[in-house]
């Protein structure tokens, strides 16, 4: 690949940089939400300022850009896709160094897990026109999200073959995972029957290559569009869910019932548990009552004031 010619030691272009970056990223066979992504942040970044040449404009902008306020989630998520961009600039020998060093991840605001109420969700599911295609669609899209807590960005490039009925399961391929890890979900019972219907309504023509949960054309629904339609069912319903906020409330759900957060870990696809913790601390009242009911001192109590048996 023919590398970017550089006005002089201290100039970059950014923007051919990043070109240059997300051909090589695409190459290394990332998903393409995350080039998306990628793009997204380090184009704001570089559309934010008028000057960003060399490393000392470039640094000065980064300070200022990190210093604008905003949630720590997004500091967090702008900082990540900053900070691999400029690794990669740094690397290929364009920075001499990667301006975004010193700046320190804002500890994440527990509070932007979005836990949704159980009758919150049975409005919701009440609200899709079922007797339409796109209706039924949408309301098994909420089924699989509510059951298994699935990404929306993942849910929505699954394709028939990797649905099994016969074992409620579906298959998250590795090219469309987010973190680039195969895995399997479970359905339940009635979420199976639900889906098993839904594939009835396919047009007879449309080949594996249509994603499962398509457009009336067949084409793909991105996250967006999905956003917005459930945007528009709670309006209706006069509640407030997001696709995220169905995987958040999975993972509650999951833990009230008493499942382990290494077994969540896997089903929520996360790399390691830093991300699963975050559901845990709305779990304590629920894991007080389990640990009341397990611990081996309480048993111990209740065993005490059995009434001795008769000889």
């Amino acid at each position: 690949m023919q590398k970017i010619v550089k006005l002089n030691k201290k100039n970059v272009d950014l923007t051919k940089a990043l070109e240059e970056f997300l051909l090589v990223r695409q190459a290394d066979g990332i998903a393409k939400r995350t080039l998306e992504d990628y793009r997204w942040h380090v184009e704001k970044f570089i559309k934010s300022f008028s000057d960003l040449s060399n490393y000392e404009d470039i640094h000065k902008a980064v300070l200022h850009y990190f210093s604008e306020p905003c949630s720590s989630g997004y500091r967090n998520i702008k900082l990540k896709y900053l900070r691999g961009f400029f690794n990669w600039c740094v690397q290929e020998g364009y920075l001499p160094a990667n301006p975004t060093t010193g700046i320190k991840k804002a500890k994440e605001d527990l509070n932007n897990v979005r836990h949704v109420g159980l009758e919150t969700l049975k409005k919701l599911l009440q609200e899709p026109d079922k007797k339409t295609y796109t209706g039924f669609r949408d309301y098994c899209l909420m089924l699989v999200q509510m059951d298994t807590g699935v990404r929306p960005g993942e849910l929505l490039q699954v394709r028939v073959s990797d649905l099994s009925l016969e074992v409620r399961e579906i298959r998250i391929r590795p090219e469309v995972a987010k973190t680039r890890i195969g895995r399997t979900l479970i359905i339940s019972p009635f979420t199976a029957q639900a889906l098993a219907k839904f594939l009835g309504l396919r047009p007879s023509w449309w080949n594996d290559d249509v994603p499962l949960f398509a457009s009336e054309s067949g084409s793909i629904l991105n996250v967006s569009s999905w956003s917005r339609r459930l945007r528009k069912y709670c309006n209706k319903a006069g509640i407030k869910v997001t696709p995220y906020g169905l995987r958040h409330t999975f993972a509650i759900e999951f833990l009230k019932a008493g499942g382990d957060p290494f077994s969540l870990q896997r089903m929520l696809g996360h790399t390691d548990l830093t991300m699963t913790k975050r559901y845990i601390r709305f779990t304590q009242d629920d894991l007080k009552e389990i640990h009341e009911k397990a611990s081996p001192i309480q048993k111990l109590q209740q065993m005490g004031k059995r009434a001795p048996r008769k000889i």
